[in-house]
C-alpha cells in the first residue's frame, strides 16, 4: 500500500545580502541641482560686493546642462568668469542672496581605451601641469618608494593606474574622523595614518600616479549614496589615458568608470580650492557670509544601461558540512574591444572570508578568474538539508547566481581545504592574454567512480605554432587535438585546470570532474522508541545519503512501500504508523535504488523498538509465523 510522507528539505536565505543599490545600471539621468547662499552685512555701508561661484554643475563629456538659470536678490551684475559665476552688486543692502538653477543630462558611458598605452607614456604639454605636487597633493620619498614597488615591471598604463587605484581602495579606509579638521591632509599624512574622507583617499591616489608621471586631477561635484539615499558633495580623480581623461572613484571602487550619479561641478590641480569667493568695499563694511545650500532630486531615468561582461559563478564544493568553507569560483569575460574595469560585489552567501567586493580590470576580449570563500553555519539542524543561494553581481548591474547544500552528516571542508582547491585553479596574473589561440577542453563522461580512469579531450584553433598545453605537469606541443588518461584514484570532484603558454603568453580552460561515492543509503533518527500495539503514531526517521540516489523505494514491513525520484544528503520523511506493524519489535526498512551512474542497490536495516500491551494472542500467531518463515 501507499502511504503520505512529508519531506523537510530547507531553502535558506543567505545571512550575509549586500544588495547593490544605485544608479550603475541605468543608461543616463536628468536632474535638478540648485545652489544657493547669501550674504549678510553686519555694519558699513556697502559700495561694491560680490560672490564668485566656482562650484555649480557646467557641461563636460556625457554631461550636458540642458537648462541654466542665474538668480540674484537685489538684482546683480551677473557674468561667466574663467573659474565660474560672478554675481556683483553696487548697491547697499541688508543681505545678499544668489542661486544658480540647473536641469543636468547624464549619460552612463564607460571610456573606450581601446589599445594598449605603453608606460611610461609621453605627456603633452599642456597636461604636464598635472604631473607636479601640490601642497595638498605631495609626493614624499615613502609615496614615490610605494607607487614603484607597487607598478614594478608593468609597461601597461591603463593597469598601472589600475595597480594603484586598487592599492588605494583596499588598504585605506574611509574614515570621518578627519573632517574635524579645516583643511584635507596631505597625501603623505593618509598614507601614515591609512585614513580619511573621499577628497584625501583621492589625493592620495593621485599622488601616487603623478609620482610615476602620469597627469592625474581632482574632480568634484555631487554623488548619490545609498547610505543616506541623498546626494552629496563629493570628489575623485581623472587620469590621463590616450588624449581622454579617464574618471577613478578610489571611494567608490570604479576605477575607469563612473556612475551617472556623478554630477561633475569642477576639476582641478587639486583639492582644497574655495567653493565660493568673496570681495567687498565699503565705510567699515562688515559681513557674514551664509553656508551654500545644495539640492538634488533626479527628474527622469534613462533605460538599462550596458552590462559590458558575461558573468558566471560557480562552486567548487558542494554537499558540505556544518561549519565548511565553500570556494566560489567567478568568471568575468569582456567581449569588447576595449577594456573594462569592474568591481563584483558578493551580493548573497551564508557567510565570507574576507572582503565582498573584489576589483578586476579586463583587457579587451580577456577573460579572468576570481575566487571568493563563503562559510556555512555551525550550529544547524541535524534532521534538515540546507539549500542556501549565492550571487555575484558587477558594478554595472550584471548579476549570476548559483547555490550549494549543506548539512550535519556531510564531511566537513576546512579553510586550508579551500584555499587549496584555489591554489590549484589560480593563474599567474602578469602574464600576457594569448588571445590568438581558442582552447577549448572537456572529459569524456559526466561523473565517474573512483577506481576509473578519465579521458582529458582538448581541442586547439588559431594560431598554435610554439604553444605549449599543460594538464598539472603533463605537457604536449600544441597541436589541434591533445588527450590526456587520468586515473582516478587520487581526485576528488573539483574543477582543474588546462594552460596553454607561448612566448610568455598564456590562456587557461576548467572543466569538472565529479567523482560518485557509493551511496551507503541509511535510516537514523528515529523518533519513535516505543508505542502501544493498539495505537497510532507519527515516526519520523532521516534517510542519510553520501552521494546521490534516485528512484528510490522504500518499503516499511506492515507499514507501506514509499517512492522518491532522488535524495541527496538527507531527507526527513513522517508517516502514521500503528504499534501492531512493529508488534515483533523490530521496525525493518527495505531499499532499493540506483546511484547517479544508475548502478543498482538493495539493502535491509532493522532497528528495534518496544512494543506494549501486545496480546497473548498475537505472540503465539508471531512465533508461528517465523517458524514456517525459518
Amino acid at each position: 500500500m501507499k502511504r503520505a510522507i512529508w519531506i523537510f528539505i530547507l531553502l535558506l536565505l543567505p545571512f550575509v545580502s549586500a544588495e547593490v543599490d544605485n544608479y550603475n545600471n541605468v543608461s543616463s539621468l536628468t536632474l535638478q541641482v540648485d545652489i544657493s547662499s547669501d550674504i549678510q552685512k553686519t555694519n558699513g555701508v556697502t559700495q561694491e560686493i560680490s560672490a564668485e561661484l566656482e562650484f555649480y554643475p557646467k557641461s563636460y563629456p556625457y554631461q550636458t546642462i540642458l537648462l541654466e538659470e542665474f538668480l540674484a536678490n537685489p538684482e546683480a551684475d551677473i557674468g561667466i568668469t574663467n573659474n565660474g559665476v560672478k554675481y556683483t552688486w553696487n548697491t547697499d543692502s541688508p543681505s545678499y542672496d544668489f542661486s544658480v538653477s540647473s536641469k543636468i543630462f547624464v549619460e552612463n558611458t564607460l571610456i573606450h581605451i581601446s589599445e594598449k598605452i605603453p608606460y611610461p607614456a609621453s605627456v603633452p604639454e599642456e597636461v604636464q601641469v598635472y604631473t607636479l605636487e601640490t601642497e595638498i597633493i605631495d609626493i614624499t620619498s615613502e609615496i614615490d618608494a610605494l607607487a614603484e614597488e607597487l607598478v614594478g615591471g608593468e609597461d601597461d598604463l591603463y593597469k598601472v593606474v589600475f595597480i594603484l587605484a586598487n592599492w588605494t581602495q583596499n588598504n585605506v579606509e574611509y574614515n570621518l574622523s578627519s573632517l574635524n579638521v579645516q583643511a584635507s591632509q596631505k597625501s603623505s599624512w593618509v598614507l601614515e595614518h591609512r585614513e580619511g574622507v573621499c577628497d584625501e583617499i583621492t589625493n592620495l591616489f593621485i599622488s601616487l600616479a603623478r609620482s610615476r608621471g602620469i597627469p592625474a586631477r581632482f574632480a568634484s561635484g555631487m554623488v548619490y549614496t545609498n547610505l543616506q539615499d541623498d546626494f552629496g558633495a563629493h570628489g575623485w580623480a581623472e587620469v590621463y589615458i590616450d588624449g581622454k581623461w579617464v574618471p577613478v572613484d578610489v571611494t567608490y571602487g570604479t576605477f575607469g568608470w563612473i556612475d551617472p550619479s556623478h554630477i561633475k561641478f569642477k576639476d582641478e590641480l587639486g583639492s582644497n580650492e574655495a567653493s565660493v569667493s568673496y570681495e567687498w568695499i565699503g565705510n567699515n563694511l562688515q559681513v557674514d557670509v551664509g553656508e551654500v545650500n545644495f539640492q538634488t532630486d533626479i527628474t527622469a531615468l534613462g533605460g538599462v544601461a550596458d552590462e559590458y561582461l558575461s558573468l558566471e559563478v560557480e562552486t567548487l564544493k558542494d554537499s558540505v558540512g556544518a561549519g565548511s568553507y565553500v570556494p566560489l569560483q567567478i568568471t568575468v569575460s569582456n567581449p569588447n574591444d576595449f577594456y573594462v574595469p569592474v568591481q563584483l560585489y558578493l551580493t548573497k552567501a551564508p557567510g565570507v572570508v574576507g572582503k565582498n567586493t573584489k576589483s578586476v580590470l579586463l583587457e579587451p576580449h580577456e577573460e579572468k578568474i576570481v575566487f571568493w570563500i563563503v562559510q556555512v553555519p555551525e550550529d544547524i539542524d541535524p534532521l534538515y538539508l540546507y539549500t542556501t543561494s549565492v550571487e555575484v553581481q558587477t558594478m554595472f548591474g550584471g548579476r549570476a547566481e548559483t547555490s550549494f547544500s549543506y548539512a550535519s552528516n556531510y564531511e566537513t571542508e576546512s579553510l586550508e581545504d579551500a584555499e587549496k582547491i584555489i591554489s590549484s585553479l589560480q593563474v599567474d596574473e602578469n602574464k600576457p592574454y594569448l588571445d590568438d589561440v581558442s582552447l577549448d577542453c572537456s572529459l569524456d563522461k559526466d561523473q565517474y567512480y573512483a577506481e576509473e580512469n578519465a579521458v582529458l579531450t582538448c581541442f586547439l584553433e588559431g594560431n598554435i605554432a610554439a604553444v605549449e598545453v599543460c594538464f598539472e605537469e603533463i605537457c604536449f606541443a600544441a597541436k589541434k587535438e591533445l588527450e590526456w588518461n587520468i586515473a582516478l584514484q587520487d581526485y576528488q570532484s573539483q574543477r582543474l585546470l588546462v594552460r596553454a603558454e607561448r612566448n610568455g603568453e598564456a590562456r587557461y580552460a576548467y572543466f569538472d570532474l565529479h567523482i560518485v561515492e557509493i551511496p551507503n543509503l541509511r535510516v537514523e533518527n528515529i523518533n519513535l522508541k516505543e508505542i502501544n500495539f493498539h495505537e497510532k503514531e507519527d515516526m519520523e526517521f532521516t534517510l542519510v545519503t553520501d552521494s546521490t540516489v534516485e528512484d528510490l523505494s522504500l518499503s516499511i514491513d506492515g507499514v507501506g512501500t514509499f517512492s522518491l525520484s532522488s535524495v541527496e544528503g538527507q531527507r526527513t520523511i513522517s508517516t502514521e504508523v500503528s504499534g501492531k506493524a512493529f508488534a515483533n519489535g523490530h521496525i525493518t526498512f527495505h531499499m532499493v535504488y540506483t546511484d547517479a551512474l544508475g548502478t543498482h542497490y538493495e539493502s535491509e536495516q532493522s532497528e528495534n523498538i518496544i512494543v506494549s500491551n501486545v496480546p497473548w494472542y498475537y505472540t503465539i500467531w508471531l512465533s508461528l509465523l517465523s517458524l514456517f518463515e525459518k
